[in-house]
This record gives C-alpha cells, sequence and structure tokens, in this order.
C-alpha cells in the first residue's frame, strides 16, 4: 500500500453492517373475517366497503404489515370519515417503505405525542430511528419497550436490536500481511538507459513482508451525530534490504452525521512516517515526515444498488532532513459503486491531488481515473480486478536535468481467492500487480510485476 493508495478510498470487498436477525413477519390476510367466515373481493369492490376498509386497516397497522397499508392507504383517504391518527399511523409505514426515513419519522413522533403508552407505535418508531442510523434515540426507545409486559419472544426480538445497536458503536479491527519479494524496489529505470552524462541507477531486490492494522470506534450521538477516531499503522519490512523498510501511523477524530442513505464526517488527522532512507540510506528506521491536516468524507446511496463517495483533504507536510520538500497536499478523490446483486460490484473513480513542495521541482498535480470489477463466482471462487491510470505533472523542470517531468502511471491489478480456504479464520488470496510509468525524464521510467500472498482480516 502506497501512502497515495492510503489517502484514497477503495471500495470495500464486502458491505458489512450491524443489523438483528429478524423473525418471519407476521402476515396479515387481505381479507375480511366476520363469524369465522372469509370473504374475497377485489380493491374495487372493498372500496364500496369503508367499514370493512377501517377494520382491515387496524389490524394492519397494530402488525406493522407495510404491504397490507399501503394496498388499503388509497382506499382510506378516499373515506369521509377518517381518524387523523389512523391516517397518520398508515402514512408513517408507507414512508417508512418508501424508504424515507426522516418523514417516517415526523409522523410517528406526531403520533406517540398522543399515544404515548401505545406499544406497537413506540416499536415501530424505534425501528425506523434504528433504521436512519439515529442509534441513541433508537436504543432509548428498545430499553423504554423492555420495561413493558411482552412475550418472551417478542423481548427477545427486542433485544437483538439492542445487540445490533451495541455493534455498531463497537471497536472494529482490520489487519493484513503480504509477502513481497520486489524485483525493483528502488523504481529503477531499465538496466542501460541514459539521459546525457547521466545513468539509471541500478535496481535492487528485496524480500520481506507488507502489514497493515486500522482500528475504528464510534460513538453514536443524537439525532444521527456521533464522533468517531480513527487508528492506523501500515508499511513494509525487508529483512534483506533494510534501507527501504517504512512504516506510516496515522491519528483522526472528528465528527459526523449519519442516515440510512448518508454519512458525512470531518476528522482532523496527523500522520507520520518513519524511513530506512533509500539507496542512501542505513538499516534502522528514522523519522522522515509528518503530514497533519483535515479531510471531509462524504457517502451517499443513490438507489439501493448505486452509491457515491467523496473525499476532500488538505495537509501540511514537514521533513525532517529534506526541507526542500516541506509544502501542503491537496486530494480530492471520487468514487461511484455499482451493485447488480450480492454476487457483483463495479466502481469507477476520479482523483485529484496536488503537493506544493518548497522547491518546485519536486512540486507536481496528478489527476488519476480508476475503474475495477469484484465478482463472487461459483464453486467458492472470488475475484477483484482494478485498472488505473494517472498523468502526474511538475511544475517546474529539474535543474540538473533541464526537463519539466511530465509522467505517465498505469496500474493493474488482480485477485484471486477461494471463500473456503480459510487459515485460523482468515481467507488467503493471491495477487497479482503491474505498474508502468512512462516518463518524458528516461530515468524516471520503468515498469514491474508482482506478485504476492496476502491475507486480511476484519474482526
Amino acid at each position: 500500500m502506497t501512502a497515495e493508495e492510503a489517502r484514497i478510498d477503495l471500495p470495500d470487498e464486502k458491505l458489512q453492517v450491524a443489523k438483528p436477525t429478524l423473525p418471519p413477519a407476521e402476515q396479515v390476510r387481505s381479507q375480511a373475517e366476520s363469524n369465522g367466515q372469509s370473504i374475497s373481493m377485489t380493491k374495487e369492490q372493498l372500496a364500496q366497503y369503508p367499514e370493512l376498509i377501517t377494520r382491515a386497516l387496524i389490524p394492519a397497522l397494530m402488525q406493522n404489515n407495510a404491504e397490507g397499508v399501503q394496498l388499503l392507504l388509497p382506499l382510506y383517504e378516499q373515506q369521509k370519515a377518517q381518524d387523523p391518527n389512523l391516517l397518520i399511523w398508515a402514512k408513517a409505514i408507507a414512508a417508512r417503505e418508501q424508504g424515507d426515513y426522516r418523514r417516517s419519522i415526523i409522523l410517528y413522533r406526531q403520533l406517540f405525542s398522543e399515544n404515548s403508552d401505545f406499544v406497537p407505535v413506540r416499536y415501530q418508531l424505534a425501528q425506523v430511528l434504528f433504521l436512519n442510523n439515529d442509534n441513541e434515540a433508537a436504543q432509548d426507545q428498545f430499553e423504554k419497550l423492555r420495561s413493558e409486559p411482552l412475550s418472551p419472544q417478542f423481548l427477545a426480538h427486542i433485544n437483538q436490536y439492542l445487540t445490533a445497536l451495541g455493534k455498531r458503536d463497537a471497536w472494529t479491527f482490520q489487519g493484513g500481511l503480504s509477502y513481497l519479494n520486489e524485483r525493483n524496489v528502488n523504481n529503477a529505470a531499465k538496466a542501460g538507459t541514459k539521459l546525457g552524462e547521466w545513468k539509471a541507477w541500478e535496481a535492487e531486490a528485496a524480500e520481506g513482508i507488507g502489514y497493515n492494522l486500522s482500528a475504528d470506534k464510534k460513538w453514536s450521538l443524537q439525532h444521527g451525530l456521533f464522533a468517531k477516531l480513527s487508528l492506523a499503522g501500515y508499511g513494509r519490512y525487508y529483512w534483506d534490504n533494510k534501507k527501504y523498510n517504512e512504516f506510516n501511523a496515522r491519528i483522526s477524530a472528528g465528527l459526523g452525521y449519519q442516515t440510512a442513505q448518508s454519512e458525512i464526517s470531518l476528522m482532523p488527522f496527523s500522520e507520520r512516517r518513519w524511513y530506512g532512507g533509500g539507496s542512501s540510506g542505513s538499516d534502522s528506521l528514522k523519522r522522515f515526515s509528518q503530514n497533519s491536516g483535515l479531510r471531509l468524507d462524504l457517502s451517499h446511496w443513490l438507489t439501493p444498488r448505486w452509491q457515491i463517495s467523496t473525499a476532500l483533504e488538505y495537509g501540511e507536510q514537514r521533513y525532517v532532513s529534506r526541507k526542500h520538500l516541506n509544502g501542503n497536499n491537496y486530494l480530492w478523490s471520487n468514487t461511484l459503486l455499482y451493485m447488480p446483486n450480492s454476487n457483483q460490484y463495479w466502481f469507477v473513480g476520479g482523483d485529484y491531488s496536488r503537493d506544493n513542495a518548497r522547491d518546485k521541482s519536486d512540486a507536481y498535480s496528478r489527476v488519476g481515473a480508476r475503474i475495477g470489477w469484484g465478482q463472487e463466482w461459483s464453486w467458492g471462487i472470488s475475484s477483484r480486478i482494478s485498472l488505473n491510470y494517472a498523468l502526474r505533472r511538475y511544475q517546474h523542470e529539474a535543474p540538473i536535468f533541464k526537463i519539466l517531468q511530465k509522467n505517465k502511471e498505469y496500474g493493474v491489478q488482480l485477485s484471486l481467492w477461494h471463500r473456503d480456504w480459510h487459515i485460523w479464520g482468515i481467507t488467503p488470496r493471491i495477487t497479482w500487480n503491474y505498474t508502468k510509468v512512462d516518463s518524458n525524464n528516461p530515468l524516471y521510467s520503468y515498469d514491474k510485476n508482482r506478485i504476492y500472498l496476502e491475507v486480511s482480516k476484519r474482526f
């Protein structure tokens, strides 16, 4: 993982959401029952019997039968004699089924203000608060429900919701390891490459591991607000070429707001990098640079299958010894995710970054594009492929080369794994990565293939 990759949000292979295991919903028959007999009739016929509409609507509301409510609500709205509470209740359920949780909550609270001791209304309000990620309010309502005289089955159902709410605010951890066998760890140009009197440096090999570990914690506040803490560390350790070892640590904390479809967060951050120094370095890690700033993340589900994500980041970077690299940096990253079904996803993204180093020959802007496809196949096999292209333009020519450098960067990554193969609960995957840089300065043109084994786990 490079520093630029770490700053760009990539879609997860799996979307995990804390939710309860719900028991089968009770179904209300679309019939009028009287004296043990059932009468079946069409929607048009039912419209001619206002009393039957009301008698059918009440149990549909009580039993949270959204299908029945959506069928009966238009008919009930046509009746001259209406109960305002029944109408509000039906509209609240209909809004919930349409995904308009905000309106549903408003209607439920309007109804609840006059019927605070009515258990079905409190339960349905708690459900919608849960769906809308208004976690603190949902927990408050579910805990109050437990004080009611409920059946053991219904109490267990309430406890499932409370357990799911607890998981939403629990610490989450993710970590990974990958075996690295680099043949060109220093990104050297092809042997024999020259630019005037300058010769390309020799490629160096290195064998080791790449690693990453992150931890996140949310604290739910009122009205969908939350506080968040994120810790992340990643790096590389080469046991036979330690001067290329590196470690990066990042901490961020801030506030956010979330609903069922959207999440936004603003997180100040601070990042530190330790590095062996490269070709002129040593075997020990030393403080190399620090970057502190502010990051804004926004994600929104446009539909149940389409999601858009945006990240904006500003940082102030300072180097311990290479003072000419000091400056500020910007990032703007966008990703559009499409999930046609639970076994497949596609994504496309565009990124812009800018590094304003003090020495303008090291300052650059970078514009990139990404596209990828993930698939779960038969026989337990899964795959993920991504393609990326970027154009990096430097602001000033390098004094020693007299060239205004421009790099075209290409990348392909393919990962394969078997979902049924586990080692201590971890699924290993094999990854092939191809990188090519085509620069107008031939000393900075290179390409390399890497095949490595990686394991990762979220817990």
